[in-house]
Protein backbone atom coordinates (compact mmCIF):
# COMPACT_ATOMS: atom_id res chain seq x y z
CA UNK A 1 0.00 0.00 0.00
CA UNK A 2 1.29 3.33 -0.97
CA UNK A 3 1.45 6.37 0.94
CA UNK A 4 0.42 8.65 -2.07
CA UNK A 5 -1.66 8.46 -4.76
CA UNK A 6 0.67 8.49 -8.34
CA UNK A 7 -0.07 10.34 -10.89
CA UNK A 8 0.62 8.82 -14.64
CA UNK A 9 2.95 11.30 -16.04
CA UNK A 10 5.38 10.85 -19.39
CA UNK A 11 8.02 13.69 -19.18
CA UNK A 12 11.16 13.82 -19.91
CA UNK A 13 13.48 13.94 -16.68
CA UNK A 14 17.23 15.27 -16.46
CA UNK A 15 19.15 12.86 -13.94
CA UNK A 16 22.86 13.71 -12.38
CA UNK A 17 24.45 11.42 -9.81
CA UNK A 18 28.39 10.69 -8.64
CA UNK A 19 29.78 7.44 -10.07
CA UNK A 20 31.92 5.17 -7.37
CA UNK A 21 35.27 6.55 -9.71
CA UNK A 22 34.11 10.26 -8.56
CA UNK A 23 32.90 10.98 -11.70
CA UNK A 24 29.96 12.94 -13.17
CA UNK A 25 27.04 11.39 -14.53
CA UNK A 26 24.61 12.31 -16.54
CA UNK A 27 21.48 10.62 -18.52
CA UNK A 28 17.95 11.96 -19.63
CA UNK A 29 14.98 9.07 -18.71
CA UNK A 30 11.25 9.54 -18.63
CA UNK A 31 8.83 9.73 -15.74
CA UNK A 32 6.05 6.67 -15.71
CA UNK A 33 4.62 8.01 -12.58
CA UNK A 34 5.12 10.85 -10.09
CA UNK A 35 3.66 11.48 -6.49
CA UNK A 36 4.46 14.03 -3.39
CA UNK A 37 6.84 12.42 -2.49
CA UNK A 38 8.81 10.18 -5.24
CA UNK A 39 8.80 9.27 -8.70
CA UNK A 40 9.15 6.28 -10.76
CA UNK A 41 10.85 6.21 -14.11
CA UNK A 42 12.72 4.63 -16.78
CA UNK A 43 16.05 5.34 -17.96
CA UNK A 44 19.17 3.83 -20.11
CA UNK A 45 21.55 3.20 -17.37
CA UNK A 46 21.45 1.23 -14.23
CA UNK A 47 21.44 3.20 -10.72
CA UNK A 48 22.78 1.87 -6.94
CA UNK A 49 20.40 1.67 -4.79
CA UNK A 50 20.48 4.12 -1.79
CA UNK A 51 22.57 7.29 -3.74
CA UNK A 52 21.38 10.41 -4.43
CA UNK A 53 20.54 12.00 -7.49
CA UNK A 54 19.80 15.42 -9.01
CA UNK A 55 16.29 15.81 -10.61
CA UNK A 56 15.18 17.98 -13.32
CA UNK A 57 12.19 17.84 -15.54
CA UNK A 58 11.32 21.73 -16.45
CA UNK A 59 7.81 20.29 -17.71
CA UNK A 60 6.24 20.03 -14.21
CA UNK A 61 8.40 22.40 -12.59
CA UNK A 62 10.85 19.33 -10.38
CA UNK A 63 14.08 20.31 -9.65
CA UNK A 64 16.50 18.79 -6.81
CA UNK A 65 17.26 15.65 -4.86
CA UNK A 66 16.37 11.75 -4.46
CA UNK A 67 17.12 8.81 -3.26
CA UNK A 68 17.60 5.96 -5.03
CA UNK A 69 14.71 3.21 -3.88
CA UNK A 70 14.95 0.37 -6.24
CA UNK A 71 16.45 -0.64 -9.86
CA UNK A 72 15.46 -2.92 -11.93
CA UNK A 73 16.53 -4.35 -15.50
CA UNK A 74 13.32 -3.84 -17.98
CA UNK A 75 14.11 -5.51 -20.94
CA UNK A 76 16.94 -3.03 -22.43
CA UNK A 77 16.04 0.13 -20.21
CA UNK A 78 15.70 -0.18 -15.95
CA UNK A 79 12.96 1.05 -14.09
CA UNK A 80 13.98 3.16 -10.81
CA UNK A 81 11.79 4.25 -7.87
CA UNK A 82 13.28 7.36 -6.63
CA UNK A 83 12.04 9.10 -2.66
CA UNK A 84 12.70 12.93 -3.11
CA UNK A 85 14.96 14.06 -0.20
CA UNK A 86 16.06 17.34 1.01
CA UNK A 87 12.57 18.34 1.97
CA UNK A 88 11.57 18.06 -2.24
CA UNK A 89 7.59 17.61 -2.49
CA UNK A 90 5.73 17.77 -5.74
CA UNK A 91 1.94 18.83 -6.86
CA UNK A 92 0.42 18.66 -10.05
CA UNK A 93 0.98 22.00 -11.84
CA UNK A 94 -2.52 23.54 -13.20
CA UNK A 95 -1.34 22.99 -16.93
CA UNK A 96 -0.39 19.29 -16.59
CA UNK A 97 -3.42 17.54 -16.56
CA UNK A 98 -3.47 13.82 -14.33
CA UNK A 99 -3.32 10.24 -16.68
CA UNK A 100 -2.00 12.65 -19.86
CA UNK A 101 1.41 12.33 -21.35
CA UNK A 102 3.38 15.87 -20.97
CA UNK A 103 6.37 14.75 -22.74
CA UNK A 104 7.02 16.73 -25.78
Amino acid sequence: MRRQDRTELTVPVQVMWTDRQGQERFTTGQSLDISEWGMRMQIQDPLPERIYVRLRADRIKLNGSASVRSCQKKGTKYLVGLEFSGGMTWKLPGDVKAGVSASR
